[in-house]
């Protein structure tokens, strides 16, 4: 369904486009490129958390000579999100629960990225993006009289990634960087030094020199 189609049924009340259009509004949304897919989550239990490391050393006060703890550094630690729920289908087109292949796909695909370890990016309640986001648990059991939705558990983790091109390195951190040929010659040495410990240990012996050779 297209977005203008969507706005269409909106605007002429129809249920079931008012409902997925509430619900790609309010819920927490996923969107993946590898493998590609973006649906919302109808969530019941949303638990956002975060922690910080704060780092202290003792300091000795001049003149009085108390011992104190400084705070010096704090480090905010990667968000989570504790979710659960239902994953939805199509309420469009899947009204009753005799063929619910909207709902099969997103659970498939959510598994996908799980195994995958994919990166996503998350809507969160409050209509806030997170660019880099990974599953780190996930939970899909089967329920019997659940009708065009599948429970879930989830537990999203903000991961923070360092993206830094060759152009922008120093000039000290490129010729860092092992070329080809030098890590050719290191492999080599690592080889021959196996060889003649190897030897060595045969007491170099003829099977130990055709070893070495």
């Amino acid at each position: 369904m297209t977005n203008g189609a969507l706005s269409t049924l909106v605007q002429l009340g129809v249920p079931e486009a008012v409902q997925l259009t509430k619900s790609l509004l309010t819920n927490p949304t996923i969107v993946s490129t590898d493998p590609p897919f973006a649906f919302s989550l109808e969530v019941e239990t949303y638990d956002k958390q975060g922690q910080a490391e704060v780092s202290q050393r003792p300091v000795i006060v001049p003149g009085s000579g108390v011992k104190e703890f400084l705070n010096d550094n704090v480090s905010p630690q990667p968000i989570t999100w504790n979710l659960s729920g239902y994953i939805m289908g199509d309420p469009m087109t899947e009204k009753v629960c005799f063929f619910t292949p909207a709902v099969y796909f997103n659970v498939d695909m959510l598994w996908k990225a799980f195994q995958m370890g994919s990166r996503l990016i998350y809507k969160d309640m409050n209509q806030q993006l997170f660019q880099n986001c990974v599953i780190e648990s996930l939970s899909t059991p089967f329920e019997k009289d659940c009708q065009n939705k599948r429970p879930f558990s989830m537990t999203l983790k903000e991961i923070k990634v360092i993206e830094t091109s060759f152009a922008d390195l120093t000039e000290v951190e490129k010729n860092a960087i092992p070329s080809g040929e030098d890590i050719e010659k290191s492999t080599k040495m690592t080889q021959n030094a196996d060889k003649s410990m190897l030897y060595n240990a045969l007491g170099g012996d003829s099977t130990a020199s055709r070893v070495s050779s």
